[in-house]
């Protein structure tokens, strides 16, 4: 039998928690065992932590961990083909390879998400309008079906299971092993250069203008901006180096070391930190060489950095529009949460490519906008605002990151859900496998 543990696990954005029964199993045999010992409250699996929404919280069930899966099974420094068990974590996976040549092609802001995590959320990045998202470079996968039955998935092999286990939020099962192609790179570092941005018409123009030039565009909005300066901000540009940084990055020294008080979270306050950040950019921009890991990885340059909202923590809220309604979508959101007079130290905005080839993937062709806000009175009700503007604007919102969001709006959002749900009926007809999201957007059939 497994050992379980009851455990409280939370989101990263610690707006949600969850009492389970945890296990982590270090091989096929036990994670078969762990699945077939869950009980009607179902079971779900846990990587990294990283998930700022209930996607793989199930309060009052079961919970795997992928901790123990933590092993690379085969790399292939020849076609940059490398097979991981899905608890690898991205720190992990970057010190292996990089020294051979290679990067992973697709990454979250965090080195603490995992192979697995990074496959159900189908993941994308600053380099989205390039490269795709995660499941576009993913060759199969080692799924553990409810009945224990260790199934391999493709595009050519079981590819209804694929396209449902890709952005599936691990509905279908336990991701055992992920195969997936890495990207060669010509160094250790990426060249990087940093601008003032006016407002939202600037960003959105200047990084239209520069897809083709840039391999990365990644936009940090100031959030408390109003009027003529709405959507002002820094644009980072920058493509991979042809050359070494010759000196290793410093561990991460700036640390959050308490949680602040909700009043050190008002508007008012809050506008005085991004003003003053806006403010000391130099008019001209500036450039670097940066090493990829606090390149590729901003969030861990701060330890400790979802302790920055207090001890409520935050939703964050992450918009995806089609080129169309991009700017207008986008725009509406930002004088949506700026109306309510919500504040918040971290908007972003970035370009995406065409369609993900999940069943529920995110991107979109267009533009993405995703702010973080504290949780306090008004943004359940902001929120609701939010998903109006989204919808009416033919955009979507991510569920990688959601904690909110109703069910009737999930499913305007993404067509293809009744296909998902198709999917689940066969290979799990009893519901073993669920989550407080799964519950409240109402994905099992």
């Amino acid at each position: 039998m497994s050992t379980w543990t009851e455990t409280t696990l939370t989101t990263w954005g610690r707006s949600r928690f969850a009492r389970s029964s945890t296990t982590a199993p270090a091989d096929e045999a036990g994670l078969r065992e762990a699945i077939r010992e869950s009980h009607a409250r179902g079971v779900i699996t846990y990587g990294g932590g990283r998930c700022y929404g209930d996607a793989s919280l199930d309060d009052g069930g079961q919970t795997i961990l992928t901790s123990a899966l933590n092993r690379i099974v085969s790399f292939d420094a020849e076609t940059g083909n490398i097979v991981c068990e899905s608890g690898v974590d991205f720190a992990s996976l970057l010190s292996r390879v990089l020294r051979d040549g290679y990067c992973f092609p697709v990454s979250a802001a965090t080195a603490s998400v995992t192979v697995g995590g990074a496959f159900a959320n189908d993941i994308h990045s600053k380099n989205h309008h390039r490269v795709g998202s995660f499941g576009d470079h993913t060759l199969w996968i080692d799924l553990m079906l409810a009945s224990g039955e260790l199934v391999r998935a493709s595009r050519t092999e079981n590819a209804d299971i694929f396209h449902a286990s890709l952005g599936g939020v691990g509905l279908t099962g336990t991701v055992m092993r992920v195969c997936f192609r890495l990207m060669p790179v010509p160094s250790n570092s990426a060249d990087a250069q940093y601008r003032p941005m006016a407002n939202v018409d600037e960003m959105i123009d200047t990084i239209d203008g520069s897809r083709e030039s840039h391999e990365f565009l990644f936009g940090w909005v100031d959030a408390m901006a109003t009027g003529k300066d709405l959507g002002r901000g820094s644009l980072e540009l920058a493509n991979l180096a042809p050359d070494d940084v010759g000196v290793a990055p410093e561990p991460a020294t700036k640390r959050i070391r308490f949680e602040p008080p909700s009043a050190a979270l008002h508007p008012a306050i809050l506008r005085r930190i991004t003003d003053r950040r806006f403010r000391k950019m130099p008019a001209a921009g500036w450039g670097a060489r940066v090493n990829l890991r606090p390149f590729l990885f901003p969030i861990d340059n701060i330890v400790g950095f979802n302790r920055i909202y207090g001890k409520r923590g935050f939703y964050s809220i992450h918009t995806g529009f089609p080129r169309e309604t991009q700017r207008a979508g986008i725009v509406a959101v930002m004088e949506a949460i700026t109306a309510a007079r919500a504040g918040s130290f971290a908007a972003v905005m970035k370009p995406m490519r065409g369609p993900g080839e999940g069943l529920l993937s995110f991107p979109m062709e267009g533009m993405a906008y995703a702010i973080d806000l504290p949780r306090r009175t008004g943004v359940e009700a902001l929120h609701k605002e939010i998903e109006r503007i989204t919808l009416d604007h033919d955009g979507r919102l991510y569920i990688a990151k959601d904690a909110l969001m109703t069910a009737e709006t999930f499913a305007a959002m993404f067509p293809r859900l009744d296909e998902f749900r198709e999917v689940l009926a066969r290979i799990d007809p009893d519901g073993r496998f669920q989550s407080d999201m799964g519950r409240r957007l109402g994905l099992h059939p």
